[in-house]
């Protein structure tokens, strides 16, 4: 049972990605909140659909969470010293699995403010980026929530070895190309709150000093060469120049499909690197992240071997732009 809740609170010292927060609603993955408190114990109170699970991180230390359908009240720490705490708890699944809302958090000590990032980092792809089947035994396996973590993913590596914070959009399946698909790409959802919440788009912010985009896995794959896919890459970038207009911007690919989809997909997109290069984009660069795996995840993606190897690609070329050293 929960230890009796001195304070309590209807919300958290800190959102974590991007958030519907004025309904306390979080789906995307990788999105989550902080608290931060002087006590001993800490419970939380969430709605979910029961397929959820999340990364709950008491003072750095990562555990599991599979919450449960409906309202309920999960007991995150219970007797720590009597001293201030960070607690982290971001989702490991995304985002068409269904929102999260955060109802309460309840402490035997006091909540404190969060401190806020200094850098971040966004990453925008698909099914790679959210971290489909990471934990999966292999290629055989197919999806489900419980071997998809976020947290394992390339892009939450590099940003925890970096310091900086992430948020994440990224929805499996979904491509850039409207040729031939008729359903919605990145560019259509990008802005959303939640993946099933729509939004406005996000005012500038000038604290994300990196974004990664690997999009166009699922345009190319299978012999496609999509017409608009070039011209909708380079709208993109635009976009988020708009958006992050201090970032560096990585134009990523890798490390799923064959050798001749993979070829015909990254002379599309250092072709729209060029062509915004042309127009005046300075800090935009192609990033190859097809590095040679080891094993592999659910439905032949990356592993938790191969995200890793990703996450030092990244990590380097971040640091190399930022002027920074190991």
């Amino acid at each position: 049972m929960p230890a009796f809740a001195a304070e309590t609170t209807e919300r958290p010292s800190k959102w974590i990605g991007r958030v519907a927060a004025d309904e306390a609603a979080f789906g995307w993955p990788g999105s989550g909140f902080a608290l931060r408190f002087e006590g001993r114990s800490l419970s939380v109170t969430l709605v979910d659909t029961g397929k959820n699970s999340l990364v709950i991180e008491v003072d750095g230390v990562p555990q599991r969470l599979d919450l449960q359908a409906g309202k309920h009240q999960y007991q995150l720490a219970d007797g720590l010293q009597q001293s201030v705490h960070d607690v982290r708890a971001t989702r490991r699944t995304e985002g068409w699995i269904g929102d999260t809302i955060f109802v309460s958090a309840e402490t035997d000590g006091s909540f404190l403010p969060a401190s806020a990032p200094r850098d971040e980092l966004v990453a925008i792809g698909d099914s790679i980026t959210a971290g489909y089947g990471v934990e999966g035994v292999g290629p055989g396996c197919k999806f489900s929530p419980e071997t998809e973590n976020q947290y394992l993913t390339y892009t939450a590596v590099a940003a925890r070895s970096l310091g900086m914070e992430l948020t994440t959009l990224a929805v499996s399946g979904i491509g850039l190309s409207h040729a031939g698909k008729g359903t919605k790409t990145m560019a259509d959802v990008m802005d959303n709150v939640t993946p099933l919440r729509h939004g406005a788009p996000s005012a500038p912010n000038e604290r994300v000093s990196a974004v990664v985009i690997n999009l166009g896995t699922n345009d190319f794959s299978g012999n496609k060469n999509p017409s608009d896919f070039v011209d909708e890459y380079v709208k993109l970038v635009a976009r988020l120049r708009h958006q992050f207009p201090k970032a560096y911007l990585y134009a990523a690919l890798g490390p799923m499909m064959s050798q001749k989809d993979f070829d015909v997909a990254e002379k599309a997109i250092e072709l729209a690197v060029q062509t915004s290069a042309a127009k005046g984009e300075n800090r935009l660069r192609y990033l190859n992240l097809r590095v040679k795996p080891t094993d592999f995840g659910c439905d032949w993606h990356p592993s938790r071997s191969t995200n890793a190897a990703m996450a030092t690609v990244l990590e380097q070329a971040i640091k190399a732009d930022r002027g920074l050293h190991d």
